[in-house]
């Protein structure tokens, strides 16, 4: 026993011995990788990693006096923006009722009171993405409005442009690597940012900025401006300010209410409620008429029969498989299509989106086709022309007046384009900027509204084409005005080709002569561009890129198109008075040679980019005739072919009864079409990602939505006003 203790006594103790060893060689250890600092209070041990860090902070610290000793800033961007705006709010400008609201609301956000807090983090401070392009930096727009007492947000977007305040040259030789442009040194490259057509801007950026409602766009710009010069310019940049009052919006609907949208609203439901009433009395009427086929003619009958919608059903629905016709229908829904895609893709290339290197590497890598396709219109000149010929050719005209049989069609054509066209203007006057709000949506909506209030004479007149595009309502307006002036100089070669075939051909041969002369010279002598030049800075609005692009409104640089149709006609009826066909080879491989060659023709222009080669008047004036007589071209050949012999089983793919229904509501859809992809951008909140999928997405979303409005624009305003307009001028 008293062994055992003993062993147990020994063992404890060689234990602590062991313990106490470990101790003491920890001790050790730690006393050879650590320096002692005599500090008054404090002792401080630090580890061997330790001063490789900090030698690391003093490279990093080291570089912004480099910087700052080749005369760019210490600091990047973003915390420049950052130190200037941490604690920004109004200060010393505005009204009194702005300084109060401000005062309470700086007091308010110290004591992080919930709706203060709501304003200040609904914005960003720190701009990121500058280097990628990223220009649009919205915040949370719905955060910043929905604070509405004790003050009530207003978010405002602020456009802000960077340079050198000292006039240095940071210029650099670009290249075409998206992710280096040239310079290693990021200040230099938004400091030196030069006019690059297709690129983004890195000097310029939008930033949305909540304050009080009291508070005005000047109160905004006057402090901003001084707390970013406060920043900025002891690093030698400037930063120039802009608030532009219709950029800045409170909570619900701002658009103010007049006379005249009450009026415009009342004149709709009642046409509306006209057109359910009628509809109801005709239902009726068929449901308990014993004699089915019976109509009437006359009276209430035919009141009731005018707003109908089973009416207006019937001839929207009205198919006949045998017409020749209906192949330009279904052509005329592919190439509607293809217009909306192409509406929807513009309006998102130039409107706030989070990778716009995808958008400028189409200008680098393509595809080429979306910088040549702004001729996609010309399809529907031809069309135009094309019908117009046989539509006279086959009306009553023959039997009236000389004077008559010229202005017969005009009147009947222009009467037919008004209604549906006068109630867009009216409703994208009047009702549409009260339904819809964001950060974009007064600048996109309302500015167009009040060129509508103000000018929606120049469009009945259709002369907006001549004039400048803040002078007419609604963006698609030159087209309208082209159509009917071309009209009326067709109707003129059809009435001398009806009196006279040589006359009339040798009419029609002149007038295509000059429609290719015409834009050769003009283009020539003015040294224009012969292609409609994309920038990226003309991507801002359909409006802005029209104007920019002189030749593209105007009737006699694009008239090509029509008068090419007209021709046409004149050819493909002779061709079927004699009878003439083609084999199916000559079909078919015409049409695809003929379509390689045009498509070349087309892509040719992207070589007349600025960005590729130099200006040569001769090229550009050649081009500016070729980019109108591609689709011409292409056009007369399968028009030929399909009148003459046809396409076999793929006429069947136009032909059907769907595409003739779509067919007929054309018009109208190329009337909203626009107004509803506005609409949706109007309304975003937040950069989008632009890819392939967000593209079919929202294309399909505006096909359908288009065609629905377009559907009860027709039912209620176009096809009761074609009934009445043929009655009152005997083409019925």
């Amino acid at each position: 026993m008293w062994r055992r203790n003993k062993l147990y006594t020994k063992g404890i103790k060689m234990s602590a011995v062991v313990v106490v060893g470990l101790l003491a060689l920890l001790l050790a250890t730690q006393s050879s990788n650590c320096q002692v600092h005599q500090f008054p209070e404090a002792t401080e041990c630090q580890v061997d990693q330790m001063p490789a860090v900090m030698n690391m902070d003093d490279k990093i610290d080291r570089i912004p006096e480099v910087a700052i000793a080749n005369g760019l800033p210490g600091p990047w961007i973003s915390e420049l923006f950052h130190r200037a705006l941490s604690n920004f709010t109004i200060r010393h400008v505005g009204s009194a009722a702005c300084r109060t609201q401000s005062d309470m609301y700086d007091r308010n956000l110290r004591n992080h009171t919930s709706w203060a807090v709501k304003m200040a983090e609904s914005w960003n401070r720190y701009p990121t993405g500058i280097l990628a392009g990223n220009q649009y930096h919205l915040g949370i727009y719905d955060e910043c409005v929905d604070v509405r007492y004790p003050v009530m947000g207003q978010y405002c977007l602020s456009e802000i442009n960077l340079s050198s305040s000292m006039g240095r040259v940071y210029s650099f030789n670009r290249t075409d690597n998206l992710d280096d442009f040239g310079n290693n040194n990021a200040w230099k490259t938004i400091l030196g940012w030069g006019d690059y057509p297709d690129k983004v801007k890195r000097n310029k950026l939008n930033l949305g900025i909540c304050i009080p409602d009291s508070c005005s766009a000047l109160d905004l710009q006057t402090s901003l401006q001084n707390e970013l010069d406060k920043v900025f310019t002891p690093e030698e940049i400037e930063a120039v300010v802009k608030v532009d009052p219709i950029m800045c919006t409170v909570k619900g609907d701002m658009y103010p209410y007049n006379t005249s949208y009450y009026v415009t609203r009342m004149f709709f439901l009642m046409l509306v409620l006209i057109c359910c009433g009628t509809t109801l009395y005709h239902y009726t009427r068929i449901s308990y008429d014993k004699n089915k086929k019976k109509t009437i003619s006359e009276g209430f009958g035919s009141f009731c029969d005018t707003f109908s919608f089973i009416d207006s059903s019937k001839t929207l629905l009205k198919f006949d498989k045998d017409s020749d016709l209906n192949a330009l229908y279904g052509f005329k829904v592919l190439m509607m299509m293809a217009i909306i895609m192409g509406h929807r893709l513009f309006c998102i290339l130039g409107n706030p989106m989070s990778n716009p290197k995808r958008l400028e590497s189409v200008y680098l890598n393509g595809p080429d086709l979306l910088l040549t396709a702004s001729n996609i219109i010309d399809p529907f000149f031809f069309i135009s022309g094309f019908l117009m010929y046989l539509n006279i050719s086959r009306s009553s005209i023959k039997a009236e007046a000389e004077l008559k049989k010229i202005t017969s069609p005009i009147i009947h054509r222009v009467f037919r384009m008004l209604p549906a066209y006068c109630a867009m203007m009216a409703i994208t006057a009047h009702i549409i900027p009260h339904h819809g709000d964001g950060p974009l949506w007064s600048k996109i909506m309302w500015g167009e509204s009040e060129i509508c209030k103000n000018y929606w004479w120049t469009n009945l007149l259709f002369i907006t084409n001549f004039l400048d595009s803040k002078y007419g309502c609604l963006v698609i307006n030159y087209y309208v005005s082209c159509d009917v002036q071309f009209f009326v100089v067709g109707v003129i070669i059809v009435y001398a080709y009806m009196k006279n075939a040589k006359f009339g051909i040798g009419l029609i041969a002149t007038v295509l002569v000059l429609s290719v002369s015409v834009p050769f010279l003009v283009t020539f002598m003015t040294k224009r561009s012969g292609i409609y030049l994309m920038y990226i800075e003309y991507l801002e609005s359909l409006k802005f890129y029209i104007s920019v692009n002189e030749s593209y409104r105007l009737s006699y640089m694009r008239a090509t198109p029509f008068f090419a149709g007209l021709a046409t006609s004149f050819i493909v009826e002779k061709l079927k008075e004699n009878k003439v066909t083609f084999s199916y080879i000559t079909v078919f491989g015409g049409t695809f040679v003929v379509s390689a060659v045009c498509l070349c023709a087309q892509l040719y222009g992207v070589k007349l980019s600025p960005q590729h080669t130099p200006y040569y008047p001769l090229e550009h004036a050649l081009f500016s005739v070729v980019k109108h007589c591609t689709w011409s071209v292409w056009g007369m050949w399968c028009c030929i072919c399909l009148f003459t012999t046809g396409y076999g089983p793929f006429t069947y793919a136009i032909n059907n009864r769907l595409v003739v229904v779509l067919g007929r509501l054309s018009y109208s859809v190329f009337l909203v079409n626009i107004t509803v992809i506005l609409m949706s951008v109007g309304t975003i909140r937040s950069p989008i990602y632009f890819s392939v999928s967000y593209l079919m997405d929202t294309w399909i979303f505006d096909v359908f939505k288009s065609y629905v409005i377009a559907l009860a624009l027709y039912l209620v305003v176009e096809a009761p006003s074609n009934k009445i307009i043929k009655r009152w001028i005997g083409q019925g």
